[in-house]
């Protein structure tokens, strides 16, 4: 049985799946394309985290941001 976005959160006492699952992986990175007006901070990854790990959510920007640069620097070398 499909269950749909509605009876999911209703059915995790209002906490719809995408909250759900920052809840249990503790950070989430958003990789694909974005309106500038949501971005926050320029060209750094998006990331979305639990607010218990805001200085994980912090590293984990610096690495991705970081991990962006090398691959755009492989391709121009």
């Amino acid at each position: 049985m499909s269950l749909t976005i509605e009876r999911m959160t209703e059915l995790n006492n209002g906490i719809g799946p995408n909250a759900m699952n920052i809840r249990s992986q503790a950070t989430r990175v958003i990789n694909g394309p974005m309106p500038a007006r949501v971005r926050k901070k320029g060209l750094l990854p998006e990331i979305f985290f639990h607010p218990d790990h805001l200085h994980g959510a912090k590293d984990r920007q610096k690495r991705e941001a970081e991990y962006s640069a090398k691959c755009i620097a492989g391709v121009v070398a």
